[in-house]
């Protein structure tokens, strides 16, 4: 009696992925926008309202051929720019609109599920 081999693995999408969180501090009205730059246009853009105190998060996909540029945003401040995450992550920033501008850091990064570098 013969055997058929097992199907393969089913890819690890975490390593095709990150997740980038964004939340809120303070009472102005933010936006986090993403879009894949790359020499033609690419599917995925996003612009989210944020709100105060909770985290919006958004799944990044991998692309050979663009990368992520990440915006917070308020209408009177220059935008802050988040540095893209590496796959596989998880990460959550801070954004506070203040006196002294717009501000953003990274409070937290995690591997997504069993991923590890």
């Amino acid at each position: 009696m013969m055997f058929a081999d097992a199907p393969p693995p089913p890819p690890n999408d975490a390593a095709r992925s990150a997740v980038v969180c964004v939340k809120a501090e303070g009472r102005r009205p933010l936006q986090f926008s993403g879009k894949l730059e790359g020499k033609r246009p690419q599917p995925g853009a996003f612009d989210l309202p944020l709100k105060p105190g909770a985290e919006q998060c958004n799944n990044l996909l991998r692309s050979k051929i663009a990368t992520w540029t990440l915006t917070v945003n308020t209408p009177g401040f220059t935008p802050c720019r988040l540095p893209a995450p590496e796959f596989g992550q998880r990460v959550v920033y801070s954004a506070k609109a203040s006196a002294r501008g717009l501000s953003c850091a990274p409070i937290h990064k995690s591997p997504i599920g069993t991923w590890k570098k």
